[in-house]
């Protein structure tokens, strides 16, 4: 039985790709309508329940609608949208988690030639602002939502949807540690400031190294942050 299932699924999938390949090489554009059921049937020589199943799939996936007197339709997937649910359904594992949370590292590091490239007058006064603000400020859950803006800000600058986008989504990921009493921070090598004194003078390779030991209590303590929030989220369940 275990067998068959897999053998099942496996069928399922090679279809949607048949699909995706069937309607790529015959040019269709978004929001023209698939061929129907019992045609994709044929032309792919499986039953209408494969296609039905491959169909539901490529349709939770963002590949397809369905519209009134249209049927199925292709369109644009938007991949962040998919991966939001995902993220917000608490269901990961924590190796999925892990994982995240270590893209988010390297990403972090990685933007210094994109921020050099793009960066503009105007995002540097309001990276200031945000710093000023933090310095200044005693209230431990403002003090992470403004460590959110600074980091949320450097995406912006570097001017990449897809970046902002998995940013926002797996910002709590990032900055799940925890904060007690006024004015405590975590301990920094390379505070905000620095790493804006080093955007606004100095290269891309400076920054690089300044971002990773910026992050050091972050690599340090992975565990634990990981543990906690994942914790946490099964406690919102």
């Amino acid at each position: 039985m275990e067998s068959e299932n897999k053998k099942e699924v496996t069928l399922v999938e090679s279809i949607q790709q048949q699909i995706l390949d069937h309607v790529t090489k015959d040019g269709y554009q978004t929001n023209i309508a698939l061929p129907k059921e019992n045609e994709l049937s044929e032309l792919l020589g499986v039953s209408r329940v494969v296609v039905r199943e491959a169909l539901s799939s490529l349709r939770a996936l963002g590949f397809l609608e369905t519209k009134k007197k249209k049927g199925s339709v292709m369109v644009s997937p938007e991949p962040f949208d998919l991966f939001k649910m995902i993220i917000r359904s608490g269901a990961l594992s924590q190796s999925t988690v892990s994982d995240l949370y270590e893209l988010r590292l390297m990403l972090e590091i990685g933007l210094a030639d994109f921020l050099f490239d793009r960066k503009k007058d105007e995002d540097m006064g309001q990276l200031m602002e945000i710093i000023e603000e933090e310095e200044s400020c005693e209230d431990a859950h403002r003090l992470t939502e403004l460590d959110i803006e600074f980091h949320s800000k450097l995406y912006n600058i570097a001017n990449s949807r897809a970046l902002s986008s998995f940013q926002s989504l797996i910002g709590n990921i990032f900055t799940i540690y925890p904060r007690k009493g006024k004015k405590e921070r975590l301990p920094e090598i390379i505070t905000h400031r620095s790493l804006y004194h080093i955007l606004d003078t100095g290269n891309p390779d400076s920054f690089r190294s300044a971002m990773r030991l910026h992050l050091t209590y972050q690599f340090e303590n992975k565990e634990k942050y990981l543990n906690e929030y994942y914790h946490k989220m099964h406690r919102l369940k």
